[in-house]
Protein backbone atom coordinates (compact mmCIF):
# COMPACT_ATOMS: atom_id res chain seq x y z
CA UNK A 1 0.00 0.00 0.00
CA UNK A 2 2.05 3.35 -1.10
CA UNK A 3 0.57 5.29 1.56
CA UNK A 4 3.09 3.67 3.80
CA UNK A 5 5.88 4.23 1.48
CA UNK A 6 4.63 7.77 1.54
CA UNK A 7 5.13 7.89 5.27
CA UNK A 8 8.70 6.21 5.62
CA UNK A 9 9.19 9.43 2.97
CA UNK A 10 7.50 12.19 4.43
CA UNK A 11 9.38 10.87 8.52
CA UNK A 12 12.49 10.18 6.17
CA UNK A 13 13.33 7.18 6.82
CA UNK A 14 15.37 5.46 4.42
CA UNK A 15 13.92 2.21 2.60
CA UNK A 16 15.92 0.11 0.52
CA UNK A 17 15.26 -3.05 -1.78
CA UNK A 18 15.39 -4.98 2.04
CA UNK A 19 12.59 -2.74 2.96
CA UNK A 20 10.28 -3.82 -0.11
CA UNK A 21 10.87 -7.19 0.05
CA UNK A 22 9.91 -7.23 3.54
CA UNK A 23 6.70 -5.27 2.49
CA UNK A 24 5.91 -7.11 -0.12
CA UNK A 25 6.05 -10.43 1.86
CA UNK A 26 3.52 -9.12 4.51
CA UNK A 27 1.65 -7.90 1.59
CA UNK A 28 2.38 -4.42 2.99
CA UNK A 29 3.03 -3.46 -0.32
CA UNK A 30 1.64 -3.74 -4.13
CA UNK A 31 3.81 -4.48 -7.04
CA UNK A 32 3.70 -0.98 -8.35
CA UNK A 33 5.45 0.41 -5.29
CA UNK A 34 8.06 -2.04 -6.24
CA UNK A 35 8.42 -0.60 -9.84
CA UNK A 36 7.85 2.99 -8.65
CA UNK A 37 11.11 2.55 -6.16
CA UNK A 38 13.20 0.52 -9.47
CA UNK A 39 12.16 3.33 -11.75
CA UNK A 40 13.41 6.17 -9.14
CA UNK A 41 16.62 4.22 -8.60
CA UNK A 42 17.11 3.99 -11.92
CA UNK A 43 16.66 7.28 -12.39
CA UNK A 44 19.04 8.24 -9.69
CA UNK A 45 21.40 5.44 -10.97
CA UNK A 46 21.42 5.62 -14.86
CA UNK A 47 24.61 3.90 -14.82
CA UNK A 48 22.96 0.49 -13.15
CA UNK A 49 23.07 -2.63 -15.42
CA UNK A 50 21.27 -5.01 -12.94
CA UNK A 51 18.76 -6.46 -15.61
CA UNK A 52 16.24 -7.68 -12.36
CA UNK A 53 15.81 -4.15 -11.60
CA UNK A 54 15.51 -2.89 -15.18
CA UNK A 55 12.73 -5.76 -15.21
CA UNK A 56 11.07 -4.25 -12.35
CA UNK A 57 11.14 -1.28 -13.50
CA UNK A 58 9.19 -2.81 -16.59
CA UNK A 59 6.22 -2.90 -13.92
CA UNK A 60 5.10 -6.30 -15.73
CA UNK A 61 2.12 -8.12 -13.75
CA UNK A 62 4.06 -11.70 -14.98
CA UNK A 63 6.83 -10.77 -12.86
CA UNK A 64 7.81 -12.71 -9.85
CA UNK A 65 8.50 -9.75 -7.96
CA UNK A 66 9.38 -11.70 -4.61
CA UNK A 67 12.57 -13.46 -6.65
CA UNK A 68 13.56 -10.38 -8.74
CA UNK A 69 13.39 -8.69 -5.07
CA UNK A 70 15.85 -11.57 -3.69
CA UNK A 71 18.30 -11.86 -6.57
CA UNK A 72 18.64 -8.04 -5.88
CA UNK A 73 19.58 -8.34 -2.56
CA UNK A 74 21.50 -11.67 -2.98
CA UNK A 75 23.89 -9.65 -5.65
CA UNK A 76 24.08 -6.82 -2.86
CA UNK A 77 25.57 -9.71 -0.63
CA UNK A 78 22.45 -8.80 1.89
CA UNK A 79 23.01 -11.27 4.70
CA UNK A 80 20.07 -13.35 6.35
CA UNK A 81 17.16 -12.98 3.82
CA UNK A 82 14.98 -15.39 6.63
CA UNK A 83 12.42 -12.69 8.13
CA UNK A 84 12.98 -13.86 11.51
CA UNK A 85 16.65 -12.53 10.88
CA UNK A 86 18.08 -9.96 12.85
CA UNK A 87 19.03 -8.16 9.77
CA UNK A 88 15.27 -7.89 8.76
CA UNK A 89 13.85 -6.51 12.09
CA UNK A 90 14.67 -3.39 11.45
CA UNK A 91 12.68 -3.37 8.23
CA UNK A 92 9.59 -4.87 9.85
CA UNK A 93 10.11 -1.97 12.52
CA UNK A 94 9.86 0.79 9.51
CA UNK A 95 6.85 -0.65 8.28
CA UNK A 96 5.14 -0.97 11.66
CA UNK A 97 5.83 2.42 12.34
CA UNK A 98 4.45 3.28 8.82
CA UNK A 99 1.38 1.27 9.49
CA UNK A 100 1.06 2.77 13.03
CA UNK A 101 1.44 7.21 11.86
CA UNK A 102 -1.20 6.17 9.29
CA UNK A 103 -3.38 4.90 11.97
CA UNK A 104 -2.67 7.88 13.95
CA UNK A 105 -3.63 9.94 11.14
CA UNK A 106 -6.74 8.09 10.08
CA UNK A 107 -8.12 7.68 13.72
CA UNK A 108 -7.13 11.56 15.01
CA UNK A 109 -10.76 11.93 16.31
CA UNK A 110 -11.46 8.46 17.55
CA UNK A 111 -9.06 7.66 20.18
CA UNK A 112 -10.67 4.00 21.16
CA UNK A 113 -10.58 3.16 17.35
CA UNK A 114 -6.94 4.26 17.20
CA UNK A 115 -5.98 1.70 20.35
CA UNK A 116 -8.45 -0.91 18.77
CA UNK A 117 -6.18 -0.29 15.46
CA UNK A 118 -3.36 -0.50 17.46
CA UNK A 119 -4.04 -3.72 19.65
CA UNK A 120 -4.10 -5.09 15.66
CA UNK A 121 -0.62 -4.20 14.72
CA UNK A 122 0.78 -5.53 17.81
CA UNK A 123 -1.06 -8.63 16.82
CA UNK A 124 -0.16 -8.85 13.29
CA UNK A 125 4.09 -8.10 14.05
CA UNK A 126 3.69 -10.83 17.00
CA UNK A 127 3.03 -8.90 20.01
CA UNK A 128 6.69 -7.12 20.42
CA UNK A 129 7.01 -6.41 23.82
CA UNK A 130 7.99 -2.49 23.14
CA UNK A 131 4.44 -2.42 22.69
CA UNK A 132 3.07 -3.65 25.44
CA UNK A 133 2.77 -0.68 27.65
CA UNK A 134 -0.17 1.09 25.44
CA UNK A 135 -2.18 -2.07 24.58
CA UNK A 136 -5.76 -1.37 25.53
CA UNK A 137 -6.16 -4.71 26.43
CA UNK A 138 -3.16 -5.79 28.68
CA UNK A 139 -2.61 -4.67 32.15
CA UNK A 140 -0.58 -1.80 33.25
CA UNK A 141 2.52 -3.21 35.05
CA UNK A 142 1.86 -0.30 38.17
CA UNK A 143 -2.01 -1.07 37.60
CA UNK A 144 -2.79 2.58 36.90
CA UNK A 145 -6.00 1.74 35.19
CA UNK A 146 -8.08 1.25 38.11
CA UNK A 147 -7.04 4.76 39.56
CA UNK A 148 -8.53 6.72 36.43
CA UNK A 149 -11.58 7.05 34.43
CA UNK A 150 -12.09 5.30 30.98
CA UNK A 151 -11.21 8.61 29.15
CA UNK A 152 -8.14 8.92 31.54
CA UNK A 153 -7.13 5.95 30.68
CA UNK A 154 -7.36 6.35 26.60
CA UNK A 155 -5.42 9.39 27.34
CA UNK A 156 -2.66 7.60 29.09
CA UNK A 157 -2.33 5.02 26.40
CA UNK A 158 -2.49 8.03 23.71
CA UNK A 159 0.04 9.64 25.24
CA UNK A 160 2.76 6.41 26.04
CA UNK A 161 1.69 5.62 21.88
CA UNK A 162 3.02 9.01 20.97
CA UNK A 163 6.25 8.84 22.70
CA UNK A 164 6.71 5.52 21.30
CA UNK A 165 6.25 6.37 17.81
CA UNK A 166 8.79 9.45 18.78
CA UNK A 167 11.37 6.79 20.21
CA UNK A 168 10.69 4.64 17.10
CA UNK A 169 11.25 7.90 14.74
CA UNK A 170 14.63 8.83 16.08
CA UNK A 171 15.98 5.12 16.22
CA UNK A 172 14.73 4.42 12.29
CA UNK A 173 16.64 7.71 11.06
CA UNK A 174 19.43 6.86 12.51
Amino acid sequence: MSVYVDVLKQYKIKYDWKTLYVGLKHDLIKYCDVTNYAVDFLTRHPETNDQNIIQLAWGDQDFDYESLLLSILKESNIDGLNLDADSLQVEKRKWRFGILVFLKKKHQKDFEELLNQIAEVYADFNYPEDMDSFINYLPSKDNLQSKYSKEENIARLINLFNEFLNKEHKYLQN
